[in-house]
């Protein structure tokens, strides 16, 4: 598929793509690591996903979407991806109804990448999301959403930073001009490979 459109997301698209983004990560393995339970998926990562875009991603301005809302990427502009203590506690409960006993391992994992991340000190922008509706993947939604934005990152020159939580996401990622740089395991979880992309 070609000609897929583009756009900055505002807060009315919010319930579109917490739903777009609750179907993008029901299968990943990382996310489902730290939510295993399929009763707290069903009832609580939608809350999960809205608590994110509002209390993190929208006021960073820096949220996109396709223009039919089957495709969404989060991202946080240069030196503002770190989330101050006041946005964490804003998002506990919302990731503990999420996580349930399982919300101290995903905070751990949480601290590890925070840490792994600290390692990229020059200006980059953070993809901490990306994910399409399962009806439009293969069609070039995650193409177009990525090449918008790294197009803008070659021309002022700046890096972008990732973290792929599954190998077909790494492809996707591989394809954009991304290397793997580490890898993420907390415990017996999946592997997370944080993922560095140098300017053009």
């Amino acid at each position: 598929m070609t000609g897929i459109g583009v756009r900055k997301a505002t807060a009315a698209d919010m319930a579109l793509l917490t739903n777009t983004l609750v179907a993008a990560f029901e299968d990943d393995p990382v996310m489902r690591w730290c939510a295993p339970s399929d009763t707290r998926w069903r009832r609580a990562a939608e809350a999960a996903f809205a608590a994110a875009m509002r209390v993190t991603y929208l006021p960073k301005d820096e949220v996109y979407m396709a223009e039919d809302g089957l495709s969404a990427a989060l991202w946080a502009p240069p030196d503002k991806w770190q989330s101050p203590a006041s946005e964490v506690l804003r998002l506990l409960l919302p990731y503990f109804r999420l996580c349930g006993s399982h919300l101290p391992r995903t905070l751990r994992l949480l601290n590890t990448m925070e840490a792994r991340h600290k390692q990229h000190a020059e200006p980059h922008r953070y993809l901490a999301f990306i994910g399409t509706a399962p009806s439009a993947q293969g069609k070039g939604y995650g193409t177009s959403l990525l090449s918008a934005m790294l197009d803008r990152c070659d021309a002022e020159g700046l890096g972008a930073y990732l973290e792929a939580s599954s190998s077909r996401n790494e492809a996707l990622y591989f394809r954009h001009g991304f290397e793997v740089v580490d890898e993420i395991r907390v415990g017996n979880s999946p592997p997370l490979r944080p993922m560095w992309r140098k300017p053009r």
